[in-house]
């Protein structure tokens, strides 16, 4: 028998995996804007690591069960859905809309105030806000996004643990367009570069059912809050972002995480662009 004494191990429930075991990292992904009147197109997510996904869900569904229970509701009727909670859409109706603005408020800070299970393999955010080429930019945003995610979990495979990355979109017309395209992006190249750390085409499932695709559609919620409505003096809406910005994905002062693809990125002050002059 041939015994390591040096074999690096990374902690986790039921004791350590070596660093040549892969697990998964997670990026669950919505978009927002997609209608044909919007003046920006959002793809937006959450990158987590697959033992702390069951962890997230429960500490944003702990959440919404004290809000809701407190006025009468089972909340598990609910989904985290940042448009319709402020606007009151379907079963977020029944609640009286100053009650719905604190839950939207609470709902980003339980999200941005979420901890990892283990330090070493954190959690983050992604998006990407296209303004610019509106035949393409749909493509050009889950290019960039997939292939930020891809970048995330190749950094993160070289501190230690090996990862592989997979990608959860709720349920959408694009499914079969957007595995197409990944599936492309894997075998040749995007203009980014090759997709090399994926372990599939993304997979698509129900909102309703999962709230990590709930977190995902607050992120894409928030960037298009952000980016399409100006607020007082003509500054932009930031009331739900500013418990996001820390989380985006960053690297020596440069937000790897977040792109916003705008004709006037030189002179936008949005962190973004700002980190990247």
């Amino acid at each position: 028998m041939l015994l390591c004494c040096n074999r690096r191990t990374v902690p986790r429930f039921g004791g350590a995996r070596t660093r040549w075991e892969r697990t998964l990292y997670l990026c669950f992904v919505d978009e927002s804007g997609s209608h044909g009147t919007s003046p920006v197109l959002v793809v937006g997510g959450i990158i987590i690591h697959e033992e702390d996904v069951w962890h997230l869900q429960q500490r944003l569904d702990t959440f919404l069960f004290r809000r809701l229970h407190a006025l009468g509701h089972d909340h598990t009727e609910f989904e985290l859905h940042g448009s319709e909670i402020r606007r009151g859409g379907k079963q977020w109706d029944k609640v009286d809309q100053p009650d719905r603005r604190r839950i939207l408020s609470g709902a980003f800070g339980a999200l941005a105030g979420y901890a990892p299970v283990n330090p070493d393999l954190p959690w983050r955010l992604i998006g990407a806000v296209m303004e610019r080429d509106p035949a393409r930019q749909r493509l050009r945003a889950y290019e960039l996004v997939t292939k930020k995610f891809d970048d995330f979990v190749y950094r993160i495979s070289n501190q230690g643990l090996q990862q592989r990355g997979l990608i959860v979109h709720d349920h959408s017309s694009i499914e079969g367009t957007l595995q197409s395209w990944t599936n492309q992006w894997r075998v040749a190249s995007s203009s980014l570069g090759q997709l090399r750390n994926l372990a599939d085409v993304p997979l698509f499932a129900d909102s309703r059912a999962s709230r990590a695709l709930q977190a995902a559609d607050l992120v894409a919620y928030a960037l298009y809050r952000y980016y399409s409505r100006p607020g007082p003096g003509n500054t932009r809406d930031g009331h739900y972002m500013r418990h996001l910005w820390q989380q985006f994905d960053a690297e020596d002062g440069h937000m790897h995480g977040l792109i916003h693809d705008c004709s006037y990125h030189r002179r936008c002050r949005c962190p973004a662009c700002a980190s990247r002059r």
